[in-house]
């Protein structure tokens, strides 16, 4: 080192020199005492050294300057925050990004406790992340909330590792609140898709059950007629075939519901909703079931006024009112009635209703008819098998077209299902 300073000194004396003869050149010099030039010639030298020194004194401190510029620039400006604090949390300093975290200016954050912006719950946390940093003397993290003005937290992530001089710490602070709410939102995400799936694990097993009964009467009767048709009078044999065929009836039906409730789900289903007359679609549907009202002796009352209009899918639509009405006349005693009626609502929407005076519904079932994972499904006053998919289907092909789906019912004295429709388009 000592070798190294001895050779600038020689350097440095050796350009003052040639400095001193360029300038003595140009200037020219009276003849003086050799005593006297040599001390002149000392000072220039000195003179000069310190001006070259001085020149590169001045180089040093504006590249010093500089870097200092630039260390604060991207001190200040860096997107994450960064403050020094105390042993006891005090914000000794920090940068732009840090006091916009805590939700206010530098110069009112400096010199407050940094516990003062962490939440109650995880206050105890960033107190433990401080000590550990000034006394196991290495780098510590944490995750804390900070809760800030006008009730509003961030998720934040601090990592702090003890200063030079052992008296602060220095700490960054990342903000993860988005990274945060995305979390939860996927374990929410995550939470209902295991719901419905052990809710359409439930429904295909209730369902599976419910498809082994009309089997099973296809498969008997077909039995029955393989084996003793010869001994069957025609009158038996009638009643065998009018069994398969109420069988048969049954499970196409089931089948059907099932087919369009996995439509569904999958968006397979099309969608093309206009403005239409909602009377002749009712009288279609009655069309439909009017042999099974007949056989049952069931008056079907049609009070729908010729002139509502409701903005829905035809076949959507049909699909509800068959289901809705079906149900009515399965539930209703022989010489009963059902009564089908609509009525224009304030927020631009019609309620359609299907009452009948049939044997009703308990409170229990009540609370569960449209859920897909409970057993719902009973048989009807003559017998009719039923699973209540239809209703579920109801329930998802209203909702698909903006409306929603209510019941009243009381056990003993019948059920009223209404839904709502938009009565105009968007």
């Amino acid at each position: 080192m000592a070798e190294r300073g001895k050779h600038d000194a020689e350097v440095l004396r050796r350009k003052a020199e040639e400095l001193l003869k360029k300038k003595k050149s140009q200037q020219g010099h009276k003849e003086l005492d050799a005593d006297i030039l040599k001390i002149f010639h000392e000072l220039e030298v000195h003179q000069i050294e310190l001006e070259i020194q001085n020149n590169e004194l001045r180089h040093a401190w504006a590249q010093s300057e500089e870097a200092t510029n630039k260390f604060s620039a991207l001190y200040d400006f860096a997107p994450t925050g960064y403050f020094t604090l105390s042993d006891n949390g005090r914000i000794i300093e920090t940068n732009l990004a840090g006091s916009q975290l805590l939700g206010k200016e530098r110069l009112h954050v400096t010199n407050n406790q940094f516990g003062f912006f962490v939440s109650d719950e995880t206050r105890p946390v960033f107190n433990l992340f401080l000590q550990k940093i000034f006394n196991a003397k290495a780098k510590q993290t944490c995750e804390v909330t900070l809760s800030l003005h006008h009730n509003v937290q961030r998720f934040v992530y601090l990592a702090g590792i003890l200063s030079e001089n052992g008296k602060e710490c220095l700490v960054t602070v990342a903000d993860i609140t988005a990274l945060k709410q995305a979390e939860a939102e996927i374990i929410l995400k995550n939470e209902t898709l295991a719901k419905l799936i052990a809710e359409k694990d439930k429904f295909f097993s209730i369902l599976a059950h419910d498809l082994r009964n009309p089997f099973n009467s296809l498969l008997g009767f077909t039995q029955l007629m393989v084996e003793e048709f010869p001994t069957f009078s025609k009158e038996e044999v009638y009643k065998i075939a009018v069994n398969i065929r109420k069988s048969a009836t049954n499970l196409f039906r089931l089948l059907e519901n099932l087919l369009e409730w996995s439509r569904l789900q999958r968006n397979l289903t099309g969608f093309d909703p206009v403005l239409r007359l909602l009377k002749p679609e009712i009288n279609e549907s009655i069309a439909f079931v009017r042999e099974s009202a007949f056989v049952k002796n069931i008056e079907i009352i049609d009070e729908v006024s010729e002139k509502i209009k409701v903005f829905t899918d035809k076949y959507m639509l049909d699909a509800v009112l068959r289901n809705l009405i079906t149900n009515a006349i399965k539930f209703t005693h022989k010489g009963g009635k059902i009564r089908i009626s609509a009525k224009p609502l304030t927020n631009h929407s019609v309620e359609i209703s299907v009452t009948d005076t049939g044997i009703g519904m308990k409170q229990s079932l009540l609370d569960k008819i449209f859920q897909i994972d409970e057993k719902t499904g009973r048989r009807g006053t003559e017998g009719e098998p039923s699973t209540g998919l239809g209703l579920i289907l109801c329930k998802e092909l209203v909702l698909r077209q903006g409306g929603k789906i209510e019941v009243d019912s009381k056990e003993g004295e019948g059920s009223r299902f209404y839904f709502t429709l938009p009565s105009k388009g968007e």
